[in-house]
C-alpha cells in the first residue's frame, strides 16, 4: 500500500504544488471539455471514450486543472492510469489504489469526507473487472465522482451494462472536425482568422436547417470571401493530416504519419483489438484495414470481402465490428424503411480519420482527384458527430443507378446530403438527391460543393468550408 501511495505522490504532483504543469495541457480546449464540466455535478460515473491518442488523457488533465482553479482541494483529486505497470503489476485492482490513497494521502475515511473527492482513471478498459470495483464504491454512496476513459467502446462496456445500469454516462471524443481543427490551428499557428471567421458565422448547426443557414450567409452580414484563402489553406492541411490534436506538436507531415502508423494504428490494432479479442490471425485484420483505406467510402458486401481476404463471412463481420468499436472504421447502412432490406444491402466503409487513411496509403500530399473523396469522408465525420448528439441515424442510400452519400434520419424527416466537391454541378449530379426526395418526400436536400453557395428548389448548395 505504501508503494502505491509513493507512486501516486509522484504522478499527482498538484498535491504538493496546487497546480497542474502546462506540459500536460493543450494550448486550447475542445468543446467536449464543456460537456465534462456540465457533468461534474452529476452523481453518475462519467466515461470519456474514443480512439487511442485522440486527447482523452489531456481532457482528464484539463478537468483536473479546472477543478483546482475552482478551489477543489488538491488532495481531493486522484489520478491514475489503468496501463501503469508500477501499479497494476499483479493482482492490484482499483480498490487497492483507492484504499491506499484513502489511508496514506487523504488520511480520512472516504465515507466521512465532507467535500467531494474526484477520482480520474485513464485507460480503465485494460483493468480486469474494473466495473465491479466502481460499482462497489458507487453503491456505497461515498462522495466520489468517478471520471474514466477508455479506447474501445465495446470492451469498455462489455459486461458492465447490467452492473453499471443507471450509474454511468458517456462522452464520446473523436478526431477533430474541421471546425475544431481550425480552432486548434488558430492557436498553434498564432492566427486569429479562423476564430474570427467562426464567430461571424451563423451559430446554429448547418444540418439542423440548411436553407435558413444558407440564407443567413447570402444576406451578406459579413464578407466571408475575405476568409476564403486562409480557410481553404487550413482545410487542405486538415484533409491531409486528419484530426488528431497531437499533430500540432509535430510540424513535419512524414514524421506525423510515421507516428500515426506506429502509435495509433499498429498499437491500437494490437492492444485494443488483437489482445482484447484474442485474434489468432492479426495479419488478416491489418489487410482488412488497408483494404478499407484503399477503397474508402465504397459499399461492400461482407461475402465479397470474405472472398477477397480468403476468410469466412463471420470472420469479416466480426473484424469490421472490432475496427468500428476501436473507432478506426465507420460503417454506414443503406437507408430503407424496410429493416430486412437494410440488413441485406451492402455496407459503406470509411476510415474514421483522413490522416489515418493517408498514412496507411503513404500519401504525403493530396492529389486533386482525391479531394472529393477526402471531403466526403470529412463530411461523414461531421454529420456523424451531429447525429450522435441528437440520437439521429446516419445512412447512405442506393437504389439501382441512384445514390446519395449521406442520409440523416431525424425520425420525423430525412435530410439527403450529396458531396460534389466542385463548382460545376450537372443534372446527372442531381439525379440521386432528387430521386431520394421524390421517393421519401423529404423537405430539403443538401449538395456539399467546393465553392458554390445557393438555394434552389429546396436544395441547398453549400461549400464544405462554410459549414458550421
Amino acid at each position: 500500500m505504501e508503494k502505491i501511495a509513493a507512486f501516486l505522490k509522484k504522478t499527482n504532483r498538484w498535491w504538493k504544488t496546487g497546480k497542474l504543469e502546462p506540459a500536460f495541457l493543450y494550448r486550447t480546449v475542445r468543446n467536449e471539455f464543456n460537456h465534462i464540466v456540465r457533468a461534474l455535478n452529476s452523481q453518475r460515473i462519467l466515461a470519456v471514450i474514443g480512439p487511442r491518442r485522440v486527447g482523452k488523457s489531456t481532457l482528464l488533465f484539463q478537468t483536473i486543472d479546472y477543478l483546482l482553479k475552482q478551489g477543489v482541494k488538491s488532495d481531493h483529486i486522484l489520478f491514475f492510469s489503468g496501463d501503469e505497470p508500477a501499479i497494476f503489476n499483479g493482482d492490484t485492482n482499483p480498490g487497492d489504489v483507492i484504499n491506499s490513497y484513502e489511508a496514506e494521502i487523504l488520511r480520512e475515511n472516504l465515507i466521512d469526507v465532507s467535500e467531494k473527492v474526484y477520482v480520474l482513471i485513464d485507460e480503465i478498459h485494460v483493468i480486469k473487472d474494473w466495473q465491479l470495483w466502481l460499482k462497489s464504491f458507487f453503491d456505497r454512496k461515498i462522495k466520489i465522482k468517478f471520471i474514466i476513459s477508455g479506447s474501445s467502446s465495446t470492451h469498455l462496456f462489455q459486461g458492465s451494462k447490467e452492473s453499471l445500469m443507471g450509474r454511468i454516462e458517456e462522452i464520446r471524443v473523436m478526431p477533430l472536425t474541421f471546425k475544431q481543427f481550425a480552432g486548434f490551428y488558430s492557436v498553434y499557428k498564432n492566427t486569429n482568422s479562423a476564430q474570427e471567421f467562426f464567430e461571424k458565422m451563423p451559430q446554429q448547426s448547418f444540418f439542423e436547417c440548411p436553407e435558413e443557414y444558407a440564407m443567413e450567409l447570402l444576406k451578406g452580414r459579413f464578407d466571408y470571401d475575405e476568409f476564403k484563402i486562409q480557410m481553404m489553406k487550413i482545410l487542405k492541411e486538415y484533409l491531409l493530416v486528419g484530426g488528431y490534436p497531437e499533430y500540432f506538436n509535430e510540424s513535419v507531415v512524414m514524421l506525423w504519419q510515421k507516428r500515426l502508423i506506429e502509435d495509433i494504428i499498429t498499437r491500437g490494432l494490437y492492444r485494443d483489438i488483437v489482445s482484447i479479442y484474442s485474434i489468432k490471425n492479426p495479419e488478416i485484420l491489418e489487410r482488412l484495414l488497408y483494404f478499407i483505406a484503399d477503397n474508402d467510402g465504397q459499399a461492400h458486401s461482407f461475402s465479397t470481402l470474405a472472398q477477397t481476404l480468403g476468410v469466412d463471412f463471420s470472420t469479416v463481420s466480426s473484424y469490421i465490428n472490432y475496427l468500428s468499436n476501436a473507432f478506426l472504421v465507420n460503417v454506414q447502412e443503406n437507408y430503407s424503411t424496410n429493416i430486412a432490406k437494410i440488413i441485406r444491402k451492402n455496407k459503406k466503409l470509411y476510415i474514421t480519420d483522413n490522416g489515418i487513411r493517408n498514412a496507411l496509403l503513404r500519401l504525403d500530399d493530396i492529389a486533386a482527384e482525391d479531394e472529393g473523396q477526402l471531403v466526403e469522408n470529412s463530411s461523414v465525420r461531421t454529420v456523424r458527430a451531429f447525429c450522435e448528439e441528437r440520437l439521429y441515424n446516419l445512412n447512405y442510400w442506393k437504389d439501382n443507378n441512384k445514390e446519395v452519400d449521406i442520409i440523416i434520419d431525424k425520425k420525423t424527416d430525412t435530410l439527403p446530403i450529396e458531396v460534389k466537391y466542385r463548382n460545376s454541378i450537372s443534372g446527372k449530379d442531381m439525379r440521386g438527391i432528387k430521386g431520394f426526395i421524390e421517393k421519401f418526400d423529404s423537405k430539403n436536400g443538401v449538395l456539399i460543393t467546393k465553392d458554390l453557395l445557393k438555394v434552389e428548389n429546396n436544395i441547398t448548395f453549400m461549400p464544405f468550408w462554410l459549414i458550421n
